[in-house]
């Protein structure tokens, strides 16, 4: 897996922020400490003080580039080009045991690629987690209005793309099974839907297919047994003083419901 880092030095670090922007948001988090921190992140100027070996142990690409045969093994500062601090901090939260995050879909949006460009596993089940309870959430609202549907259509095949992206087989097998009764009008245009693999396309438009036809198999199963049972419980005496032997006209008649009333959508 590719990935772009250089070192610097605290001497010759410039930074590329705006002097006049709002810095506030990042001095909470990890800030120097003599007793934990001992080696040092830069992304986009701002310095990230960090634990060593806490990047070592959740990342295997943090692992590769702290501990093998690179010049950064001895090295005290890391710059991470390319990377966005918004999107980082949040990242590397995710993974320091003394910070907290609240997940959003928002934050997933960003930290979910970073976390399988490092590696994360632990960040990626905190966010597959999430997903899947909110998928529960969305699937257990009942709900007449248009918008909302397409709203939850949408975050549905958000979830089936990410957990094809990023190999997340529970948020995919979840987002697969909860995606079958749509039609495909409703996702086709869809941003998610177009981005995923054809391969797994058409196997969702084929499983769509067999539950249709199951389901009206069992239509017409039932159909069927309810036909049987009304003619077990049928009583031919009521049909005529003279029963439906002498008049095949009046027994047809009471079949279709006409003296009986049976239920008209049997027969359509």
């Amino acid at each position: 897996m590719a990935f772009a880092f250089s070192v610097t030095s605290k001497d010759n670090l410039t930074s590329s922020m705006d002097p006049n922007e709002d810095e506030e948001w990042i001095k909470d988090y990890f800030p120097y400490d003599s007793d934990v921190t001992d080696f040092t992140l830069i992304v986009e100027g701002k310095t990230l003080h960090v634990a060593r070996v806490v990047l070592i142990d959740a990342s295997p690409v943090f692992r590769k580039m702290l501990t093998g045969d690179f010049k950064e093994r001895e090295m005290s500062e890391l710059e991470l080009p390319g990377k966005e601090c918004s999107k980082f901090v949040p990242f590397l939260r995710c993974i320091f045991p003394r910070e907290e995050l609240k997940l959003t879909e928002t934050c997933i949006d960003d930290i979910l690629p970073l976390a399988d460009e490092y590696e994360v596993k632990c960040v990626l089940q905190k966010c597959e987690n999430w997903l899947l309870s909110e998928l529960e959430l969305k699937n257990g609202k009942v709900t007449a209005q248009h918008a909302s549907v397409k709203s939850n259509i949408k975050f549905l095949m958000k979830c089936l793309y990410y957990g094809e992206k990023y190999v997340l087989e529970q948020l995919y097998k979840k987002s697969f099974k909860l995606a079958l009764p749509y039609r495909l009008k409703w996702y086709k245009k869809n941003e998610h839907y177009q981005m995923l693999l054809e391969e797994n396309k058409r196997k969702l438009l084929e499983a769509r297919l067999r539950e249709i036809e199951k389901n009206v198999k069992k239509i017409h199963k039932g159909e069927e047994n309810r036909f049987d049972d009304m003619l077990n419980d049928f009583d031919f005496r009521s049909t005529s003083s003279s029963g439906p032997d002498s008049d095949p006209e009046l027994f047809s008649e009471t079949l279709t419901g006409k003296t009986y009333k049976c239920s008209s959508d049997l027969f359509q």
